[in-house]
């Protein structure tokens, strides 16, 4: 008979990864969080610069010879819908972001769909001091393909079968749910400074989540405090600063960073070399490389494991790739930010 231990082998692994990636259940952490505004605040749906914006990261994580990386892909689109005729810092947003986990070449998926709704007020007459509410809903799964895995009773003298059968009675796919967000964001700013604090929630009601039908596997709530500021320091170079501190039942994290944009141009919408370096608490390192051009913004991070990391031994590396699209029609905000 089969040890009892094999039969959470698979279940283990993916356990294993969430836990040294500080991926949160349904909700990944991404080195380049502030390139993912919708899964760090829904408050967030439709804030910055322009109309609408679309936004796509891919982490690739635990690269190395021989392995199937886990990967971590996001795709949002927030915008504008409705502005305030004679006020149009006063409007109403909305956003969408799909997220996705995936590892084993492929036999582990875990699916995330959000739906958001933004309002932002200004709470004086020059427009320095705002506030932005969102709320949200989320369906989210895990797809496990058995296919793919290979079990002891499918060992035979020509090497595994997939065809026959696991005799693992008690895995299954994960049963997929629904689940609320919401967030709340205080904005300063002026002509030459700008500030933002928040707060949001992900997944307040504790959810299963298991592959071997086990009540006490569950999704417990997530919580983001998040600021930024950013401000020039001459013409060409321009200051930004931001972090987030993550806490969940059990497991708490923080990265803050800076970036230096390096202004290469002086028409509307210039072109901006950006460098950062961002500090992922008792995990790694992040230098940051970005590069933003009319309409586009790309971004590249590398992440550094620190000494004090679990995988500080380890030759396997992660990367990290963001890309942004902003409408042709910009705000006249002055400061050129990399995740405004």
């Amino acid at each position: 008979m089969m040890p009892k231990h094999l039969k959470y082998i698979f279940l283990t692994a993916v356990l294993f990864w969430i836990d040294q990636t500080a991926l949160f259940a349904q909700d990944p952490i991404f080195s380049q969080f502030y390139s993912s505004p919708l899964s760090v605040n829904p408050a967030l749906a439709g804030n910055g610069d322009a109309n609408w914006r679309l936004v796509a990261n891919h982490r690739s994580q635990w690269i190395g010879e021989g392995l199937d990386p886990l990967t971590t892909t996001s795709v949002s689109f927030d915008g504008k819908i409705f502005k305030q005729r004679d006020k149009e810092t006063n409007y109403i947003g909305g956003g969408l972001l799909f997220l996705q986990d995936k590892g084993l070449g492929g036999a582990y998926k875990s699916n995330s769909f959000h739906f958001i709704v933004s309002s932002h007020v200004s709470l004086d007459q020059d427009d320095n001091n705002g506030l932005s509410i969102g709320l949200g809903g989320s369906y989210s799964n895990t797809l496990i393909d058995f296919g793919q895995l290979s079990f002891s009773q499918q060992l035979s003298s020509s090497g595994f079968n997939r065809a026959l059968p696991t005799n693992e009675p008690f895995l299954s796919n994960v049963k997929p749910y629904f689940s609320l967000l919401a967030g709340i964001t205080y904005t300063y700013s002026d002509e030459g400074t700008n500030f933002d604090i928040g707060v949001a929630g992900y997944r307040f009601l504790k959810t299963n989540r298991s592959a071997l039908n086990d009540p006490t596997q569950v999704d417990p709530p997530r919580y983001n405090i998040h600021a930024d500021y950013q401000t020039f320091l001459s013409n060409r170079l321009v200051f930004n600063t931001n972090g987030m501190y993550v806490f969940e039942s059990g497991s708490n994290s923080y990265t803050v960073g800076v970036n230096f944009g390096h202004i290469l141009d002086e028409t509307d919408q210039p072109t901006v070399l950006n460098t950062g370096l961002w500090y992922r608490g008792n995990e790694a390192i992040i230098p940051y490389l970005g590069l933003s051009y009319k309409n586009v913004q790309a971004g590249l991070t590398y992440d550094i494991n620190t000494a004090s990391s679990n995988n500080a031994n380890s030759t396997l590396k992660t990367f990290e790739l963001s890309l942004i699209f902003r409408s042709p029609q910009r705000t006249s905000r002055p400061i050129p930010c990399p995740w405004k």
